[in-house]
């Protein structure tokens, strides 16, 4: 007897589970992160926040931060300058295009960066060489203080001699400019700066000036590129920079800063290179240098570079920075004098002037934290003797150590992620590191700096204290003390002895003239006279 099993049919479809949990919960909404602001720099000159070394990727990627950047006007495009009287238009080369253009940005950012996930009131201007110079005007321009929370300041500051420049300065550069490219700059009024003299001139004659504007806006972009730099004046003597304009940097640098008032606490991270010059003696000084090792300087053309650099400086200046920088024990080594070279253009356009800023910001009272870099990476194609030089830094700011298709070593690698970690926590506290870790703050009482660099780490004091104060208190002084007193033609009392100087009788009489060139204690009757009451 067979037995049939009968077909079941099709089962309805269902779901085993009888009891269905359903998590409705929102996603947390994520906290606004800080904002860092990048500023290129390139002397005003030139430069794009397009560049590979600028790309933020692993800055991204390790912190919790936005990075963002701009483009803004560099060269006489960003800077050229005529005084208010010398203008058809008050638009019309009216000087800091460049800064406005910045200006604009920053405050578009502030506006827009919470739909980005950003903290409008976290927001860290960060830049390096001109672009920390423009950082710190941002911090005290009328035009733009409280933009930003904090800054970061890479190697310059506004207070330096190549970051900024007068009106008149600026209008003999623009003028020079004018007549170079063919539009006769001898049809702008011969007194400019006097408002006045724009309205006693015939119509005839004001009709002059837009021609000129007009013939201007005519020339090729690249003629102008080119002609521009016939007014570079020597080392780092660019022909544009921030301009005291009335408007946006409305007075000399340091008497903004002395006189700033911050609706807020505003902290900055502040910082050099170890050897901020010798890019710059290499370029400048090409016949006596060797790109590729070191080069023996003679004592004679030692001196002839400082006369030249500091060519606008009078005579007793100039023999006071030739003593200042002279190894009196060992005047005819030719390296060493190649070494104080690269530190007397690194010491009086950098480094002292970051230290000038630093000790008056935080007189106000502001939290200052000074870095000092001095680490030269592996890699490095520039020759020993060339050091840490200016920009060694930017690499490790944004990361690229931390790409493990770039050749760095672990060390380089740890160090990178410290500082682009420390910019990220200074953006979002203030203070660069955690609590363990000892970064004090720096004032003009306790000279403290953080030292970045692969190898060791720790706290130093200065940097360059002794030379700094020579440029920002012993050089000024005697400037003001020559001035007074005729000291180019005066003549000093110094002992014939090379122990000791005298301001009185019993020595052997020198005129200023006669220093630097083998007496190594005649400076020492003008101290007395530079440091008097």
């Amino acid at each position: 007897m067979s037995h049939c099993v009968s077909w079941p049919g099709i089962r309805p479809s269902r779901n085993p589970i009888e009891t269905i949990n359903t998590d409705c919960r929102q996603p947390r909404e994520r906290r606004p992160v800080p904002v860092l602001v990048w500023i290129y720099g390139g002397g005003y000159m030139s430069g794009t926040s397009t560049l590979d070394v600028y790309n933020a990727d692993m800055v991204a990627a390790t912190s919790d931060v936005i990075v963002a950047s701009m483009q803004y006007r560099v060269g006489a495009f960003g800077f050229l300058f005529l005084p208010p009287g010398a203008r058809p238009e008050p638009e019309d080369a009216a000087g800091n295009m460049g800064l406005w253009d910045q200006a604009l940005a920053i405050r578009w950012i502030k506006d827009n960066i919470a739909a980005f996930g950003g903290d409008p009131e976290l927001i860290t201007l960060f830049g390096e060489s001109a672009g920390a110079g423009s950082v710190s005007l941002h911090l005290l321009s009328p035009i733009t203080r409280g933009l930003a929370r904090r800054g970061i300041l890479q190697s310059g500051t506004l207070n330096a001699p190549w970051s900024f420049m007068t009106g008149e300065k600026a209008g003999e550069v623009a003028r020079k400019l004018i007549d170079d490219v063919g539009c006769n700059a001898t049809k702008l009024p011969d007194a400019p700066l006097k408002h006045r003299v724009l309205r006693e001139r015939r119509i005839s004659d004001q009709a002059a000036l837009p021609q000129v504007m007009s013939c201007m806006r005519q020339v090729d972009a690249k003629i102008l590129s080119t002609q521009q730099w016939n007014s570079y004046w020597g080392i780092l003597g660019f022909p544009s920079a921030p301009t005291i304009d009335g408007v946006f940097l409305p007075k000399h640098p340091l008497d903004l800063l002395r006189e700033a008032e911050f609706d807020q606490d505003t902290e900055i991270m502040i910082g050099s290179n170890q050897d901020e010059g010798t890019y710059f003696i290499l370029y400048d000084f090409m016949e006596s240098f060797d790109k590729d090792g070191p080069s023996f300087l003679a004592r004679d053309k030692f001196i002839e570079i400082v006369n030249t650099i500091f060519k606008n400086m009078n005579r007793l200046e100039k023999e006071a920075i030739i003593f200042e920088y002279t190894d009196w024990e060992n005047m005819s080594d030719g390296y060493l004098n190649q070494k104080m070279i690269g530190e007397v253009v690194g010491d009086y356009f950098f480094i002292c002037p970051t230290n000038k800023f630093a000790n008056m910001f935080a007189d106000h009272g502001m939290s200052v934290y000074y870095y000092y870099f001095t680490q030269r990476t592996s890699t490095n194609l520039w020759a020993d003797w060339m050091g840490v030089i200016h920009g060694s830094e930017i690499e490790y700011v944004f990361g690229l150590p931390l790409n493990m298709s770039l050749q760095y070593n672990a060390r380089e690698r740890d160090l990178s992620l410290r500082i682009t970690q420390a910019y990220a926590r200074f953006a979002l506290t203030g203070k660069p590191v955690m609590d363990d870790v000892y970064w004090p703050t720096y004032s003009r009482e306790k000279q403290e700096y953080f030292i970045f660099n692969a190898e060791t780490s720790g706290v130093g004091k200065g940097p360059r204290a002794k030379a700094c104060a020579f440029w920002n208190d012993f050089l000024p002084r005697l400037r003001n003390t020559s001035a007074g007193d005729s000291c180019d033609d005066a003549t000093v009392a110094v002992n014939s002895n090379s122990t000791g100087a005298t301001s009185g009788g019993g020595g052997a009489l020198l005129r200023p003239a006669a220093l630097g060139l083998g007496v190594p204690t005649a400076l020492a009757a003008l101290a007395a006279l530079a440091l008097r009451p």
